[in-house]
């Protein structure tokens, strides 16, 4: 006979560590058994079983709403009984806006899942990502929000002291003094951008960004972190690994939920698209190749790539396949960690600005004032731009790159004036907080201008009052994005020079784009196709 204990422990797992969770499982067991009793002998195994089985979800139910130690915050309740809720909208496309949603509904504090908490404001993110002892993080991260490889590399590392380790390792290679290195590179990549776009973009309805965007954003990044040269703006069409990783994005959300939620293990193989099984191999093989191929070259390079960092040409060459392979997974999250965002901003900074004429009329004046030729424009002349500036951070704040709330552990502490236990899962929607009317006054329209100094001309004391503090598009802390200084170098450049050469147009039919319907977000953004004219601009020549 399976014993109660027995069949509890394997039912429950970490719950059972909840004190009163077993008792009220045996409550339940002997009120069903009291109830049905005479429909099945008692010496029945397997309905002993369904019994227990049957008890253990109604107690669940009971704890989970009456005595969990979140069971006062407000939420959708069935995200109190099950992670069931928190995964069926993460699968949605539209978990961002599900979320913002209800914290209109519920308040800065909600419950999401029966043991995790998203909350709004400035301050509640401060307490999670910011608490730290000895410069190590308090609010660790969860084991689930990664692709269980075998290794965390340096994303999905939950130890704070191995992070710690990485991310100090990895440090020099987001300096000032590498990103000038890679200035050369990341110039030859946007002018053969800009060329494409002098025959193609100024064609017929012209280049469909959704997709010049992700061949100039992950050519960057493959030449940033490995030093190679991956060719899909010149040859103009995607990648065997482009157009795989795309494909994905529903398998490594379903690789999440499961993480979390175990028996549902089998089902995230399922999302996988049979043109992807049929490459997978070969997917697979190209980072370790790219890793192998990228030792090889060290010291031989054409310029600093993150890699350096990884492996310097004056230590020896590693043999450990261990140490390899976490090599790999490192530099495979350096190379999707640099391209999403890039492409992202490529692509949203000219979307919003389209609708915005005023603030493209704005823009396009500063930038042609600002420079005499396009090879005067580089990362450092374009830091002087501040209307550039507000754009782009303006453009990060509608179209934010932390969107999954980057979930931790509570060490049992404040936040926002409520003290957490021990073991509850915190986050914050930075979503939400950037498109508030609390933190923002027109939240949802786009206007650089708040974000200018108020003694700069295009200032406007509408927005003298905004939170700037609740947008964080690389969040903040330890585990904030060690490359956002450089991703915000690299869009201002591509957008001065796209700016100083070209008059954009968007092609009929962007009327009916809109950000709030048509764009997807499961791990990373899925976005609508959007074709730009890139008219050459004519200037007068100037006799010698």
């Amino acid at each position: 006979m399976v014993s109660p204990e027995s069949w509890l422990d394997r039912l429950s797992g970490n719950l059972a560590t909840h004190k009163l969770l077993p008792s009220i499982v045996a409550l339940v067991s002997l009120v069903i058994i009291i109830f049905l009793g005479g429909l099945v002998p008692a010496d029945n195994n397997l309905w002993l079983m369904f019994t227990q089985a049957i008890a253990y979800f109604l107690a669940r139910v009971i704890y989970n709403l009456k005595f969990h130690p979140l069971s006062n915050y407000p939420g959708p309740r069935l995200a109190a009984i099950t992670d069931i809720w928190w995964a069926y909208i993460r699968t949605t496309g539209r978990y961002p806006w599900i979320v913002e949603d209800a914290l209109k509904q519920y308040g800065d504090i909600i419950r999401i899942a029966p043991n995790e908490l998203i909350f709004l404001t400035p301050r509640a993110a401060k307490d999670i990502y910011l608490l730290q002892d000895k410069n190590l993080e308090l609010f660790v991260q969860v084991g689930y929000d990664a692709l269980d490889t075998g290794d965390g590399g340096i994303t999905g590392e939950t130890n704070p002291i191995r992070h710690r380790e990485i991310a100090k390792k990895l440090a020099p290679a987001f300096s000032t003094r590498n990103l000038k290195a890679k200035e050369a590179t990341i110039l030859k990549r946007v002018d053969r951008f800009l060329n494409q776009m002098k025959e193609i973009g100024a064609q017929g309805k012209g280049a469909d960004l959704q997709c010049w965007t992700h061949w100039l954003a992950l050519d960057l990044s493959v030449d940033m972190t490995y030093g190679r040269d991956m060719g899909q703006v010149r040859d103009m069409k995607d990648s065997v690994f482009l157009s795989g990783s795309l494909k994905l994005n529903l398998f490594v959300t379903m690789s999440e939920i499961t993480r979390k939620i175990g028996l549902l293990s089998p089902l995230a193989y399922l999302t996988i698209p049979a043109s992807v099984w049929v490459i997978m191999p070969k997917l697979i093989r190209m980072n370790t190749e790219d890793v192998a191929t990228r030792i090889g070259l060290r010291g031989k390079t054409e310029h600093l790539d993150y890699f350096e960092q990884l492996v310097p040409a004056d230590q020896p060459v590693p043999t450990d396949k261990k140490r390899i392979y976490h090599l790999e997974n490192v530099a495979g999250q350096l190379l999707l960690a640099s391209w999403q965002p890039l492409a992202d901003q490529f692509y949203s900074l000219i979307f919003f600005l389209l609708r915005a004429p005023d603030a493209y009329s704005m823009l396009v004046e500063e930038v042609r004032a600002a420079f005499p030729t396009s090879d005067a424009i580089n990362t450092e002349t374009t830091a002087n731009l501040k209307y550039l500036q507000g754009c782009q951070r303006e453009s990060l704040r509608l179209h934010q790159e932390t969107v999954d709330g980057l979930p931790r552990v509570s060490p049992g502490a404040v936040v926002d004036v409520a003290y957490i236990p021990k073991g509850v899962i915190c986050q914050i929607s930075y979503f939400a907080a950037a498109r508030s009317p609390r933190f923002f006054c027109n939240p949802l329209e786009f206007h650089p201008e708040r974000w200018l100094s108020p003694d700069h001309p295009k200032f406007d004391a509408k927005y003298k009052d905004d939170d700037l503090a609740a947008s964080k598009p690389f969040s903040q802390g330890p585990r904030g994005c060690p490359g956002g200084a450089i991703t915000m170098a690299v869009v201002r450049l591509f957008m001065a020079k796209v700016l100083w050469q070209f008059d954009l147009e968007a092609a009929p039919g962007y009327e009916n784009l809109s950000f709030e319907k048509d764009f997807k977000w499961l791990t990373f953004w899925e976005r609508p196709q959007f074709w730009v004219r890139f008219k050459p601009v004519q200037r007068a020549k100037i006799d010698a």
